[in-house]
């Protein structure tokens, strides 16, 4: 019988932010698992975890932007709906989630 080298306490942790982000990949891989409606709900989590004032992470924003246009490569449909169900008064144009200074990609 094989041995869990966790910690039981390790099975219910809170998850992070980067935990998150590796969900994502991981259903974007799958392909058929990640709908738009769980893109959005993930998305809209890992985002207001940083905006908040508690995480300073800046590979975490870069992370985040990389998830954002792997979804639109892999799924653009998806990342559409995403776009039109989070802010619903605008226009649906990926480009205002961005601002670009040449070579790198940040979130405004």
């Amino acid at each position: 019988m094989p041995t869990i080298k966790s910690k039981h306490s390790e099975l219910f942790r809170d998850s992070t932010a980067k935990d998150k982000l590796v969900l994502f990949r991981s259903l974007l891989d799958a392909r058929e698992d990640l709908t738009a409606d769980v893109a959005f709900a993930l998305l809209k989590i890992i985002h207001e975890e940083l905006s908040s004032d508690r995480l300073h992470d800046r590979t975490l924003y870069k992370r985040y932007a990389e998830e954002i246009e792997a979804l639109r490569f892999h799924a653009p449909a998806a990342l559409q709906q995403v776009i039109n169900t989070w802010k619903p008064e605008k226009t649906s144009n990926t480009s205002e989630w961005f601002t670009y200074d040449g070579k790198n990609a940040y979130i405004k």
